[in-house]
């Protein structure tokens, strides 16, 4: 896919962004409120409670823009191909992990924000944004669009209101409790001992939240995720330095890397005593995973890749 370049979005007035797309939409003879979408309500078919309130959203979607990995994720892993999305965290194109599912969808938006030309253009009758969206993007997309943030009480429930707001509720429900009875049995029964997650960066280790899907899938399995995870407030903790790794001495150690530098990095502290000393490491179970599945979406799709993921290491 190629690079893509947001020449519609001024970076330092978001504001004036959104009023800029306000006009632009309202010049076209489109609707200036979220709750009604570009066609003055006449497609809404019910009411999706979103972290912004309740907005009404079309019975039965044709052209919807996702602009989060989660998303995507969820509209493809129901059978929706969307019009328009964003690129995932760090790259120009749509997740990796998606492969040929994602890569006919056009790129509409970069992780941090929509191109407003862009957005337009696609003319979507449904948006599902990422959850913590800043009102002001907000204000831009609902003029164009009914346009769905999700309260972010937990990585699932941004899947249940994308679903919602889809009209596959039911079904993801059964899909979703399936993924989860899986999960039961993806350590291969019996005590599966102790685990962490951790994404590998330049400046060291990132301890990530138990609370993250990961972790919350390893928890299903019946594995007991370290301490240090489970009394974090944030998504991941600050960076480890090699003197403390102690903090991560699990049976088990997954270690996600976004990029080459953080492979490098891994590369690296591999060779210090402190890494090697780690029973997980002297046992050989530690198991390298996509730092884009596991740290950075939390879709079915992703959700498969790291029950796969698990699956695999606790065969070996």
């Amino acid at each position: 896919m190629p690079g893509f370049a947001l020449p519609g979005i001024n970076r330092s007035a978001p504001a004036l962004a959104a009023s800029a797309l306000i006009m632009a939409v309202s010049a076209c003879g489109g609707s200036a409120s979220g709750d009604e979408g570009a066609d003055g309500g006449a497609q809404a078919g019910r009411t999706v409670q979103t972290a912004y309130g309740a907005v009404e959203v079309p019975a039965d979607p044709q052209r919807v823009i996702t602009l989060s990995d989660t998303s995507l994720d969820t509209a493809l892993y129901l059978g929706v191909e969307p019009v328009g999305t964003s690129s995932a965290r760090g790259g120009n194109s749509a997740p990796g992990y998606l492969g040929e599912k994602a890569r006919s969808v056009p790129l509409v938006a970069t992780v941090r924000e929509p191109n407003i030309e862009a957005v337009l253009k696609a003319e979507p009758d449904l948006i599902l944004a990422a959850p913590n969206l800043e009102k002001s993007q907000y204000e831009a997309l609902k003029a164009v669009a009914p346009t769905v943030v999700p309260k972010n009480d937990g990585w699932r429930q941004p899947l249940e209101t994308y679903a919602e707001a889809l009209g596959e509720k039911e079904s993801f429900e059964e899909k979703f409790d399936a993924l989860l009875d899986r999960a039961a049995g993806a350590a291969g029964g019996g005590d599966p001992g102790t685990a962490v997650v951790v994404r590998w960066m330049p400046s060291g280790p990132l301890v990530m939240n138990a609370a993250n899907m990961p972790s919350d899938l390893l928890k299903e399995a019946g594995v007991t995720i370290m301490p240090i995870a489970r009394e974090l407030e944030a998504p991941h903790s600050d960076p480890l330095s090699l003197e403390n790794l102690d903090r991560i001495d699990a049976d088990r150690i997954f270690v996600a890397t976004l990029n080459a530098e953080g492979e490098k990095a891994l590369e690296a502290a591999e060779k210090q005593e402190s890494f090697t000393r780690l029973k997980a490491v002297e046992s050989g179970r530690v198991s390298g995973v996509d730092g884009q599945v596991w740290s950075s979406s939390s879709g079915p799709y992703a959700m498969e890749k790291v029950l796969e993921d698990i699956e695999a290491a606790y065969r070996g």
